[in-house]
C-alpha cells in the first residue's frame, strides 16, 4: 500500500494516563493492502481528511465521493460486489493526501473473538507441524488485533494492525479456530475469506460488553462511573478504590488485622514457595486454583553501607494487585496485573543486618501473585543489585472461594473489568463488513451463570446494535475439563454451557457448536482445534449460509409416561445412536436431589427410567461428563437441563 498523506487530528490515548502518537489518517487501518471486504453488500469505506475536503474511492471502476466533516471523518458507500478478485483500490483527498491499495479480495469476512481457546494457535494445535506445511491458502486472510484494554471507546486499533495472506510462513501464530473455520468456508463456498482474530485468554464477558449494554444488563452503573473517571483522572480513580481498600482489609484480611508485614512477626509456621511464579503452579494443595489474598514475606541481609544507600524495591509484576512493605513501612502499592512495581524505598527504613520484605497480593480471577521472569525482581541498593528470585514464606489469608468479601472492583484492569476489550479491541473494527462471529469464551465466567444468562444474550445484541448489522453469531459451547465425577453434582461449566445453549436457541440468527466430548480433564486447552472450527462450519451452514446439513441433537422436550420420561430431539438426522453399548450414559432425573438412571434410545427419542418426583432432567451435567449419545452423523448430543412435562 502506498500511501502519501499529512496525518490530522488529536493524539488517541493509548490508555488513561498515557501519551502516544497515534493519530487518525485518511484510511482507516482495516483498509490496507490484501484485505477481504464483503461480499454482496454496500461496502462503508472511510477515514479521516482536513475538514471540508473531498475524498474520492475506487474500486473495480467503481467511484463515490464524500466530504469530510468538521471532525475530519469522510465516509463512501461503495456498491456490493460478488466474490472476487483481487481489486486495486485507489483514495485520493482534495487535501492532498492520497492512497493505493493492492491485491485486495471481496468475499466472507468474520470476527473471531473469546478467550483462550480462541487465542489458542495452529502452532499449539494437534499436527501442528503438518497443519502449518499446508497453509499456502492465499485466499484466506487474516488480521490480528493486539491485546489491549481502553477505558474509552476507540475508534482506531492501538497498535499496528496488518493483513497477511494464509501461507506456511505466516501462519503459525493464526488462531486455530479462526483459521480451520476460515479455511473449511473457503473451500466449502469457493469464496476469498477474511478473518479477524481479537481475542484475551483468561477474560470475562463483561469486558466484551459495550457500556450500553452492561447499563441494559444492570448493576454495572458504579463501576462505569468508575471507569469514566479513571479516563479523565486515572491517579484519582485509583486512589478512590485504594481509599476503599483499606476499610476492606482491616474487616476482611487477617494478614493485616494481625499486622503480618511487621518485621518482628514469627514466621516460623508459614510455607515455602519460590517467586517470582504464580501460585497455582507452586504444587501447594492451598495454593491450588486459589483466587484470594496471599501475603510473601523474604528476607533481605544488608550491609550498613548498604542500608544507608537510596533503595528501588522492583517486583515487576504481581497478578493482580499489591501492597508492600519494608520492615513493617508500606512503600507502594499497585492495581493491575501488567503494571511493572518498582518501590523507592524511603531513606532510614533499611537496616543493617535483616530486612523484611512484605507483599500482600490479591488475586481474584486467574493466576495470582508475583508473575515475572526471576531478572525482573530485585532490590536495588546503592550500586548493588540484590536478586530476590527465590525461596519466599507465604500464607493464604482470604479464600474468595468460601464466600468472603471481595475487595472494591477496579473496572479498568483488562480482562477482568467492564468494557475495556470492547473499547479497544472490537469497537475499532465494528465498523467494518461481516459475515459472522465466531465466540468462544465462558472459561472464567464459570459461577456466575445467572449472571452470564444475562450478559451473553446482552453481548450479541450490543454488538449488533453498534455494527448496524444482523450480525450471526456462532458460539463454540464449552468443551469438557475438570475431574470425572462419579456423582450428580453442580457444575460451573455445565451451567455455562446451558446458557450457551438456551441463548443460541432463543436469539435469531444465533448457532451452536457443541463440543463437549473435545476436552480433556487435565486441560482447558484442548488441541483438537481442527474438529471445534468444523462443527462451527457445520453451524454456518445452517445459520448464515441456510443450507441443510448436520447439526447435533438438541433437546426439544421431556415428558413423562408413567414410570418414564420421554426426550425429544430436534436435529436427530439420520438418527441417534449411542457408542459404546445400547444403554445412553449421563443422563439424571432431579426431585429434591439428582441421580443417574438408565436411559436408551427409542426411535428418534431417548426414554429415561425416573422416579414419581421426578420434575426435571438433566444430561452430561458435569465437567467432564463421559458422553456417547450422538446422531448418526457423528456429532454429539448437547448438554442441557430440562422441566418434565
Amino acid at each position: 500500500m502506498k500511501i502519501a498523506m499529512s496525518f490530522i487530528g488529536a493524539c488517541l490515548a493509548l490508555a488513561a494516563g498515557n501519551a502516544c502518537a497515534q493519530e487518525r489518517p485518511l484510511l482507516h487501518p482495516l483498509f490496507q493492502d490484501h484485505a477481504v471486504l464483503q461480499r454482496d453488500r454496500p461496502m462503508r469505506i472511510h477515514g479521516w481528511a482536513k475538514p471540508g475536503a473531498g475524498v474520492t474511492v475506487t474500486l473495480a471502476g467503481k467511484s463515490q465521493t464524500a466530504k469530510a466533516g468538521k471532525d475530519g471523518a469522510w465516509s463512501v458507500g461503495l456498491p456490493a460486489m460478488p466474490a472476487g478478485g483481487p481489486y486495486d483500490m485507489s483514495v485520493k483527498a482534495t487535501d492532498g493526501q492520497a492512497a493505493d491499495l493492492h491485491d485486495l479480495l471481496i468475499g466472507d469476512v468474520f470476527l473471531c473473538s473469546g478467550q483462550s481457546n480462541m487465542q489458542f494457535t495452529i502452532a499449539q494445535s494437534r499436527n501442528a507441524a503438518d497443519e502449518i506445511s499446508k497453509a499456502d491458502t492465499p485466499n484466506i486472510r487474516y488480521l490480528h488485533i493486539d491485546r489491549r484494554g481502553s477505558p474509552q471507546l476507540r475508534d482506531l486499533p492501538l497498535t499496528p494492525v496488518k493483513w497477511v495472506a494464509a501461507s506456511r510462513q505466516t501462519a503459525a501464530d493464526f488462531s486455530a479456530v479462526c483459521y480451520f473455520f476460515g479455511r473449511e468456508i473457503a473451500k466449502t463456498h469457493n469464496v476469498p475469506v477474511g478473518l479477524i482474530h481479537s481475542s484475551w485468554g483468561g477474560s470475562v464477558i463483561q469486558d466484551w460488553l459495550p457500556a450500553e449494554a452492561l447499563k441494559k444488563v444492570g448493576g454495572f452503573d458504579d463501576n462505569l462511573k468508575l471507569l469514566d473517571a479513571y479516563a479523565k483522572d486515572p491517579k484519582t480513580a485509583e486512589q478512590i478504590v485504594l481509599a476503599g481498600t483499606v476499610p476492606w482489609a482491616e474487616a476482611n484480611d487477617p494478614g493485616t488485622k494481625d499486622k503480618w508485614y511487621e518485621a518482628g512477626l514469627d514466621d516460623g509456621g508459614w510455607g515455602e514457595v519460590w517467586l517470582p511464579r504464580v501460585w497455582e503452579d507452586q504444587g501447594r494443595d492451598d495454593l491450588n486454583e486459589l483466587d484470594g489474598v496471599v501475603w510473601f514475606r523474604k528476607y533481605v541481609t544488608l550491609t550498613a553501607e548498604q542500608a544507608a544507600a537510596s533503595a528501588t524495591l522492583n517486583l515487576a509484576t504481581v497478578d493482580e494487585r499489591d501492597t508492600t512493605f519494608v520492615n513493617g513501612v508500606k512503600v507502594g502499592e499497585t492495581l493491575g496485573p501488567a503494571i511493572k512495581r518498582a518501590y523507592a524505598i524511603p531513606a532510614g527504613v533499611l537496616k543493617a543486618g535483616d530486612n523484611v520484605i512484605a507483599v500482600r497480593a490479591i488475586d481474584e480471577s486467574g493466576g495470582g501473585g508475583l508473575r515475572s521472569t526471576p531478572e525482573e525482581v530485585f532490590l536495588a541498593v546503592g550500586n548493588d543489585k540484590l536478586p530476590l528470585a527465590g525461596t519466599w514464606k507465604y500464607k493464604v489469608a482470604v479464600d474468595f472461594r468460601t464466600g468472603a468479601a471481595h475487595p472494591p472492583f477496579v473496572p479498568w484492569v483488562p480482562t477482568r473489568g467492564n468494557t475495556n476489550l470492547y473499547n479497544a479491541m472490537i469497537a475499532p473494527v465494528e465498523t467494518y463488513g461481516y459475515t459472522g462471529v465466531l465466540w468462544f469464551q465462558g472459561e472464567q465466567n464459570t459461577g456466575q451463570s445467572q449472571l452470564y444468562a444475562k450478559l451473553l444474550p446482552e453481548m450479541i445484541r450490543g454488538w449488533r446494535q453498534r455494527t448496524g448489522q444482523p450480525l450471526p453469531f456462532l458460539i463454540a459451547q464449552l468443551t469438557g475439563y475438570g475431574a470425572m465425577t462419579a456423582e450428580p453434582g453442580q457444575s460451573g461449566f455445565a451451567e455455562i454451557r446451558e446458557v450457551q445453549r438456551l441463548t443460541a436457541k432463543a436469539l435469531p440468527r444465533t448457532g451452536l457448536a457443541v463440543t463437549i466430548d473435545l476436552g480433556n480433564p487435565r486441560d482447558i486447552h484442548s488441541p483438537e482445534k481442527q474438529e471445534v472450527a468444523h462443527r462451527l462450519a457445520l453451524e454456518a451452514n445452517r445459520v448464515i449460509y441456510g443450507k441443510e446439513g448436520p447439526a447435533s441433537p438438541f433437546p426439544a422436550s421431556a415428558v413423562r409416561e408413567s414410570n418414564t420420561i420421554r426426550i425429544r430431539f430436534d436435529h436427530v438426522g439420520r438418527g441417534l445412536i449411542s457408542y459404546s453399548g445400547t444403554a445412553v450414559l449421563g443422563f439424571e432425573a432431579c426431585g429434591q436431589t439428582c441421580a443417574f438412571v438408565p436411559a436408551k434410545i427409542d426411535g428418534d427419542t431417548v426414554v429415561l427410567d425416573a422416579p414419581k418426583d421426578a420434575t426435571r432432567v438433566r444430561y452430561a451435567w458435569a465437567g467432564t461428563p463421559i458422553v456417547n449419545l450422538y446422531n448418526r452423523d457423528g456429532l454429539p448430543a448437547s448438554p442441557f437441563e430440562l422441566p418434565v412435562k
